[in-house]
């Protein structure tokens, strides 16, 4: 197949995602408004021509008419249902899928009837709308999507990388406890909550916190773990390669992620393959995956008492964290791999693709 991608270049995720149709032997083309700079498959930055982001977008739809032309794709594939997946959809190349990266539909949908009718538009014209969460699945097709038109596909984990070590079993209730954050420093994800539960952590357990990640409120965090007297007790280790990654999580004692708002998140599902009994927020995509009190713990995003609790409970339940990771092994096998997941994906755009050249 030949296949175009429109999304941001700059992202980790977008460029997984079209690396894997590349080392599949699909012919792809990756259009980006960001940066492509190392992308390992061909990738082109289109120009913004006005300064405002949705006029840049629409400014930018000739030279976008003009790509899809030239490169004549048997999908295109936009990600994200703003923004890209507007021009996509009015780009007037069919077979068109469009992809929900999680705050389209959570975050931008409802909050402004700018974002609705340019949302409603794109799934309107889109032949196939892929989710990550039944979360999203259930926003599309209350929007009007057909059913039949949504694919739920997992972005899940290469399990070469990340996988139980020998020694995930035995360390739960070891002293000191290891509690890994591998969130990346935005508001979004709310690590604020974890440095505010830490005092009340450490009251019970010696306790060391390793946050992986980076980003715009690192250095607010540093001060306000500095402010409570903390920071021999933070770690700071910026974004680490996957392996960096899978390391940190085979060694913790709890995972946790404090987001405000997510789709299935690919960190979540990381932890659970590495045997790091979860701590998560009470979101409607960590439910799909934590069963509170069998396989993890869940917890309010507005409570660090509450969230000082359950992690205290995870490091002295040594029952409960070792169900957790037998479960979470399981759970992560069933539906959790990458590969698996992207062949479902993979076998839709076929099917897209042998559709449109039939009624040719």
């Amino acid at each position: 197949m030949r296949i175009a991608f429109l999304g941001d270049g700059s992202l980790n995720h977008v460029r997984r995602w079209v690396g894997y149709f590349k080392g599949r032997g699909h012919d792809v083309l990756l259009l980006s408004f960001e940066s492509v700079e190392g992308c390992p498959f061909p990738a082109r930055r289109l120009a913004k021509r006005l300064p405002t982001k949705l006029l840049g977008y629409l400014a930018s739809l000739p030279s976008i008419r003009r790509e899809l032309a030239a490169f004549r794709p048997d999908v295109v594939n936009a990600l994200y249902l703003g923004g890209y997946g507007l021009v996509a959809s009015l780009g007037g190349w069919r077979p068109l899928v469009v992809m929900s990266l999680g705050s389209d539909l959570l975050i931008d949908y409802p909050s402004s009837l700018v974002h609705r009718a340019q949302i409603r538009r794109v799934l309107g014209h889109a032949d196939l709308v892929i989710t990550d969460a039944e979360a999203l699945s259930r926003i599309a097709i209350s929007i009007g999507t057909p059913r039949e038109k949504v694919l739920k596909a997992y972005l899940g984990i290469d399990e070469t990388i990340f996988h139980a070590g020998a020694s995930a079993a035995a360390l739960g209730g070891a002293e000191p406890a290891r509690i890994v954050s591998t969130r990346n420093l935005y508001r979004l994800y709310n690590v604020e909550l974890l440095v505010e539960a830490a005092p009340a952590i450490v009251e019970r357990h010696d306790a060391s916190f390793i946050l992986c990640g980076d980003g715009p409120e690192r250095t607010r965090l540093e001060e306000r773990a500095r402010a409570l007297g903390l920071s021999s007790r933070f770690t700071f280790k910026g974004r680490l390669e996957p392996r960096g990654i899978a390391d940190e999580l085979r060694a913790a004692s709890v995972y946790v992620s404090t987001s405000r708002s997510d789709s299935t998140s690919v960190s979540l599902i990381e932890a659970m393959a590495c045997g790091a009994p979860p701590v998560v927020t009470d979101l409607a995509a960590n439910r799909e995956w934590i069963t509170d009190g069998e396989n993890g713990l869940i917890v309010s995003p507005n409570d660090p008492g509450a969230l000082a609790s359950a992690v205290s409970r995870m490091i002295e339940d040594r029952g409960l964290a070792a169900a957790a990771r037998e479960k979470n092994f399981r759970v992560v096998k069933e539906r959790g791999l990458w590969r698996e997941n992207m062949e479902r994906v993979e076998e839709a755009f076929e099917r897209l693709a042998c559709r449109a050249q039939g009624s040719v």
